[in-house]
């Protein structure tokens, strides 16, 4: 199955009898015609699988390759999967043995890779038994199999867009300290499978893990790892029956049950995502001359478009807010070390906060009294500031100040409303309608109030702006959007919230205005308090993922919107407008963000034109509908 990007993979491992290919084989068929039902495009079956991995010194009887070239043969004839399938077996080149994964289509062998390194310690034995294929694969680029030549040695399979690329390694390449993978990685592959033979004992899972997840990361790949079951044989060891899909450093797919039955995963790899991370990857760009190998066979494969595509997992509709405890220790410790860092440098120790009763705020304040408390600063010198309007709810206020007078910080409060309606007079404005002039003036009062307090303070104005409204551009340009240190920039408005929420967990005597903020609708308050931000501008939820997706994934508006139906059950249309609007204050508002403060990144990524998002501020919306189907 592959569509939008999208490709579905699936390691398998059958039960298996050592030396009885045809049980295995047709165990094999089983599963590839149950599989037909999830439609994978590449399944992988582990090492050896065709005559089992533990036959020893039966690889040297010519029956047994016989009823192993037999049992393929058979296969091909008998398979019902219409993708990819990979498996072990083994070939005899002039009399040499060869270890090797088997690439197939249909009825037809797209390819051979040998084994190139073997193990040959504790209970390994295979240098015994095989040849390595490292030598013979430099000057040997096909064999003759089944009345065909088939290619043989270092490949690299691809569909005819060239979208998808992968190669094969068997078991113990993925151990070496140079591996096969990182030249199939560096020429272009983008997923690797493994065949693998690999017995269990303590701790060993925990580096297959490891592994899959360096080798992933490092090339911004895709890896399938499979390994024969406990089925094989318990002479000497427990094979591990272990499976794993891992993505960029992630691994989205693992079962690690020992087991004597049957069983298969199935993981969705983002082909386009990887080739955006590449893109974006100065370390990959920069191998490209040294690994460049013109020895790799290139083999084409058939991969057809699905009309849709059936994920293994839920999308996640949250991508930016963290999903383990010490995800949130993280980001509050990364917080707190930017403003203080500030502080030192500059050489003092206050900070002067505008605190509204709204999520924002109530976010800086937190972070401020732990990064005080953690720093062992006195309270005492942040500085807490309402500055209510006729606009202000009673609720935010009373959030506000009940949050202040709790969390013992220095308290003042300065009434804005007589000052806004003399900016008025002055440029004449008539004071209705309640236009965005008139919410402006608040909001650059405000800032301009805050920044006069720091400089009678000898302290520095924190920002409270997150990374949700900076993308979007919901501030007023030198109003809100301007601080000396920006402290939730490096936040979207999804991961605000529930970092807000984990306080809860620090400061349990705010738990109870904590949950008020949270109830309370987002809102300016800046032309009546019963304003609703996402009326306006959409759900933060929408946006926060369409933010990831475009800037983390790389995705275009129209995957993206594809992307939505799958996670929110939006229609198409809807998710289409919401994607353009998201476009449109995207782009037009990239000159505020030229002049944002500092913060520091918290997410992954970050909006700073300083540093990660290089766009001038009159850049145009371009169309990004998506031609991937």
């Amino acid at each position: 199955m592959y569509s939008h990007g999208f490709l579905k993979v699936a390691a398998a491992c059958p039960t298996a009898r050592v030396g009885d290919v045809m049980f295995n084989v047709n165990e094999m068929l089983r599963m590839l015609e149950n599989a037909t039902k999830k439609d994978p495009a590449i399944i992988c079956f582990p090492e050896l699988c065709i005559s089992g991995y533990s036959v020893g010194d039966l690889v040297f009887q010519k029956y047994l390759y016989d009823d192993s070239l037999a049992g393929i043969k058979y296969l091909l004839a008998h398979n019902p999967f219409k993708g990819i399938i990979i498996f072990g077996s083994f070939v005899v080149i002039n009399d040499t043995i060869y270890n090797c994964g088997f690439i197939a289509q249909k009825d037809r062998i797209l390819g051979i890779v040998p084994k190139n390194f073997l193990p040959h310690t504790n209970e390994f034995y295979e240098a015994r038994w095989f040849a390595a294929g490292t030598n013979v694969s430099k000057d040997l680029r096909s064999v003759h199999l089944f009345d065909q030549d088939i290619p043989f040695g270092k490949i690299i399979f691809q569909n005819s867009t060239q979208e998808v690329k992968f190669g094969a390694e068997v078991c113990a390449d993925m151990w070496a300290p140079i591996s096969p993978n990182e030249r199939l990685y560096g020429n272009g592959a983008l997923i690797v499978f493994n065949a693998s033979a690999s017995p269990a004992h303590v701790g060993k899972r925990f580096k297959r893990q490891i592994l899959t997840e360096s080798i992933s990361l490092k090339f911004n790949g895709a890896y399938v790892y499979v390994s024969n079951n406990a089925s094989e044989s318990s002479s000497e060891a427990v094979f591990s029956s272990h499976k794993l899909i891992s993505e960029n450093g992630n691994i989205i797919a693992e079962d690690d049950d020992i087991s004597l039955k049957s069983s298969i995963i199935y993981g969705d790899i983002d082909i386009l995502k990887l080739h955006y991370l590449r893109r974006n990857n100065c370390y990959y760009k920069s191998i490209q001359d040294s690994i460049r190998d013109e020895s790799i066979n290139i083999v084409q494969f058939d991969l057809d478009n699905d009309e849709d595509y059936v994920f293994e997992h839920e999308i996640e509709k949250l991508p930016f807010v963290p999903k383990h405890r010490d995800d949130y220790v993280d980001v509050i410790n990364i917080q707190a070390a930017s403003v203080i860092k500030r502080l030192d440098y500059i050489g003092i120790t206050k900070t002067v906060l505008g605190v509204s009763g709204g999520l924002d705020s109530t976010l800086a304040l937190l972070s401020l009294c732990y990064a005080y408390d953690r720093y062992h600063l006195n309270r005492k010198d942040i500085i807490a500031v309402t500055l209510p309007s006729q606009e202000n709810s009673e609720i935010t206020f009373k959030n506000a100040k009940e949050l202040i007078s709790k969390l013992k910080v220095t308290y003042k409060e300065i009434p804005i409303q007589e000052d806004v309606n003399r900016q008025m007079n002055l440029i004449g404005h008539k004071k209705e309608p309640k236009d965005v002039t008139y919410e402006n003036i608040q909001a650059r009062f405000r800032t301009y109030t805050l920044m006069n307090l720091a400089n009678l303070e000898k302290g520095i104005v924190i920002g409270t702006s997150d990374m949700s409204e900076v993308a979007l551009g919901w501030s007023t340009f030198n109003g809100d959007q301007m601080a000396m240190y920006g402290l939730n920039a490096g936040l979207t408005k999804t991961a605000v919230k529930e970092t807000v929420r984990f306080y809860k967990g620090i400061y349990p005597e705010v738990a109870a205005v904590i949950d008020s903020v949270l109830e309370t609708p987002i809102s300016p308050e800046l032309s009546n308090n019963k304003q609703k931000t996402e009326d306006i501008i959409g759900k933060y939820e929408i946006n926060d993922f369409i933010l990831y997706h475009f800037l983390v994934n790389g995705d275009d508006g129209g995957r993206i919107a594809y992307l939505m139906t799958k996670a929110f059950g939006m229609e198409p249309l809807k998710a289409k407008a919401a994607v353009d609007h998201f476009n449109q204050r995207f782009y037009s508002q990239q000159y505020k963000r030229l002049s944002m403060p500092e913060g520091a990144k918290i997410l992954g990524i970050s909006l700073s034109p300083r540093t990660e998002l290089r766009l001038n501020g009159d850049i145009y919306r371009v169309n990004t509908e998506s031609k991937n189907k």
